[in-house]
């Protein structure tokens, strides 16, 4: 079985390096760093590794209630044709870090230590500016000394609002939407760890997706007047952001969809962790999923798309049949 596994002293470009090596040895790896002080050998860092997929049949845990509406991995789970999720298993030594960043698709994060402790700095939305250099690229560290160089980090002087947290084992942290943050083991580390989106952060989603595509025309307006533009720039958009607008419309149809159902055959839906879905809260969720689909369908860069052109069925007719429910 081979892991992700990033090597916290190399950088590549803003990020780890990372490569697959066999989970056997890296925990040897481990075991013998660790027995060595945390010295002398590369600070390696397993992460990402999707436990649940790689094995479905092992229950080793039940997400927690509160993080339970998971719509990104109840999609993911569901398509066959892509086998990828957003749950992952964490495991480093003392030392290992995750540089400063912002989670996939302006996702909510949620992190339990199975055992270690963890510091955790959080930004904001809106301080992440502050931490950008005058070309507008992110700054790999946090703490970094160079973002006292006013000429590189102009705007450093300007950031005002951060929190640092300590994570102890067993305990919880939840990541809204947007907040850049960057994480240290503080100990040898074991942790759990979902990206997800619900009805509270769609439209979060939503405008971010639109952000995103907005950058890539800007990065690549001087080839505008090339035969289809704007479907080259969502195979972009596609790379960059981790999903376009044809799947971004599929993600809302399958939830909906599926939400009605329920309705219609008067059955809960059952979550991760053998959690239910109420009528109440599908009803939320129908209701937030509406406005982002009515935002959608109007927006002219998904109507210049052949994939929004072609519809079999009309994304009119789902808001329709959400709107019975609301008479």
């Amino acid at each position: 079985m081979k892991v992700p596994v990033a090597n916290c002293d190399e950088k590549y470009y803003n990020v780890q390096k990372k490569s697959d090596i066999q989970l056997s040895d890296y925990l040897k790896y481990w075991q013998n760093y660790s027995s060595k002080s945390h010295s002398d050998l590369p600070c390696l860092y397993l992460k990402d590794w999707h436990f649940t997929q790689d094995f479905p049949e092992e229950n080793i845990y039940r997400t927690p209630k509160y993080f339970a509406s998971d719509w990104l991995n109840e999609y993911y789970s569901a398509k066959t044709s892509i086998r990828d999720d957003y749950r992952f298993v964490y495991m480093g030594p003392k030392g290992s870090w995750t540089p400063l960043h912002a989670d996939v698709f302006t996702s909510f994060s949620w992190s339990v230590n199975v055992c270690g402790r963890k510091r955790w700095l959080l930004f904001p939305p809106g301080e992440e500016l502050c931490l950008q250099d005058r070309f507008g690229q992110l700054i790999y560290d946090a703490t970094a000394p160079e973002l006292q160089d006013e000429k590189k980090y102009p705007r450093y002087k300007e950031l005002c609002s951060s929190e640092e947290i300590i994570q102890e084992t067993g305990e919880a942290i939840f990541i809204p939407s947007g907040w850049h943050h960057q994480v240290w083991n503080l100990e040898d580390t074991i942790s759990i760890n979902h990206n997800w989106v619900n009805g509270c952060n769609i439209e979060t989603m939503w405008a971010s997706l639109k952000d995103n595509l907005m950058a890539v025309k800007k990065e690549v307006e001087d080839c505008k007047d090339m035969e289809g533009w704007d479907e080259h720039c969502q195979l972009i958009l596609q790379a960059m952001f981790g999903m376009n607008y044809e799947e971004f419309y599929s993600f809302l149809t399958f939830i909906g969809n599926k939400r009605l159902d329920s309705l219609r055959e008067n059955k809960l839906i059952l979550l991760f962790g053998n959690w239910q879905l109420g009528r109440n809260h599908i009803l939320f969720d129908l209701e937030q999923l509406k406005r982002v689909l009515i935002t959608f369908i109007k927006d002219t860069d998904t109507r210049s798309l052949n994939f929004f052109k072609n519809l079999d069925n009309q994304p009119e007719q789902l808001i329709k049949e959400i709107e019975h429910y609301f008479v």
